[in-house]
């Protein structure tokens, strides 16, 4: 009878663990303390990838950039350094910024707007335009990711 009991409970504990779906609710990052990864698209080009980091971690800067290019059968890459101009907290873990690129050759000193949303750490969203209204940076898409596993499969780009 002892036996059959702890083994009702034994069930009972692991089906109850296994019953709840996983909550998709920030517990790593906060809006006081927060370094989050991002893979996403440069431009709209699926063929220009990369990884975004949005973080508030001294000295660094808050939202850095590398990009990887393959072209010809080479895979070119930069870094990017943002200056935050502006942030704006729209609501827990959901950002409103305006930066600037410092070290951007092709659009040196270009205002860039738009929101890093990471309330769901599993599936960040980012979405930056530039002055124009065209979209700068972007979430990696799924022909992005096809890219990347086959260009860069070892690079892990972030969430």
């Amino acid at each position: 009878m002892r036996i059959k009991s702890v083994h009702f409970i034994i069930c009972l504990a692991i089906f109850s663990l296994l019953s709840k779906p996983a909550l998709s609710e920030n517990i790593l990052n906060s809006d006081d303390d927060y370094s989050v990864k991002i893979a996403v698209t440069i431009n709209g080009d699926d063929y220009i990838m990369g990884k975004l980091e949005y973080s508030n971690h001294t000295p660094q800067y808050p939202l850095q950039l590398v990009t990887f290019n393959p072209v010809a059968g080479d895979v070119h890459t930069e870094p990017y350094l943002f200056e935050l101009l502006e942030k704006t907290i729209v609501s827990k873990n959901r950002h409103r910024i305006k930066c600037r690129a410092i070290n951007d050759k092709y659009g040196a000193g270009a205002i860039i707007i738009g929101t890093i949303d990471f309330s769901n750490e599993l599936k960040p969203i980012v979405h930056l335009v530039n002055e124009g209204g065209y979209t700068y940076i972007d979430n990696i898409t799924e022909k992005g990711k096809e890219v990347h596993k086959k260009y860069i499969p070892n690079i892990w780009l972030g969430h």
